[in-house]
């Protein structure tokens, strides 16, 4: 049960974030970057690139949330999608420390850093506790 309510929130918290990789990259970064000459399309194709895996993150979560599967394999695949939410998790952070990218669109984008942070470890915690119970179970 509880695998299956991590995997949907992993599922409700990136679909926005997909989308907004996939079809609005210019949200997530400065301006300024996109502005420049020699990397502004390659910014944009490795932000849709990464809009890409987070989709298929969330297609992952939901075909695990909906059919039964061995509770070795619920374990580990909540395992590896908790450990991903450490990085977003640390992007948000240093955003609100270090007051990185918090003016123009990018600094709004989905909540803002703050949302980032509580949101990531919200999921990391869930994901990394259903995982480490679906693996003690099979012992």
């Amino acid at each position: 049960m509880l695998a299956r309510l991590a995997f949907l929130l992993h599922a409700a918290i990136e679909t926005p974030a997909a989308a907004t990789f996939l079809f609005a990259p210019h949200r997530q970064v400065s301006p300024t970057l996109l502005a420049s000459a020699t990397g502004g399309g390659e910014v944009v194709l490795l932000l849709q690139n990464y809009g890409g895996l987070l989709a298929s993150s969330v297609l992952l979560s939901l075909v695990m949330a909906a059919w039964s599967s061995p509770g070795h394999l619920r374990g580990l695949v909540a395992l590896a999608l908790g450990s991903y939410h450490l990085f977003p998790s640390r992007r948000a952070f240093i955003r609100q420390t270090q007051r990185i990218g918090l003016q123009g669109p990018q600094g709004r984008t989905l909540g803002g850093p703050a949302v980032h942070l509580a949101v990531h470890v919200a999921c990391f915690v869930a994901l990394t506790s259903a995982g480490l119970q679906e693996l003690l179970r099979e012992e």
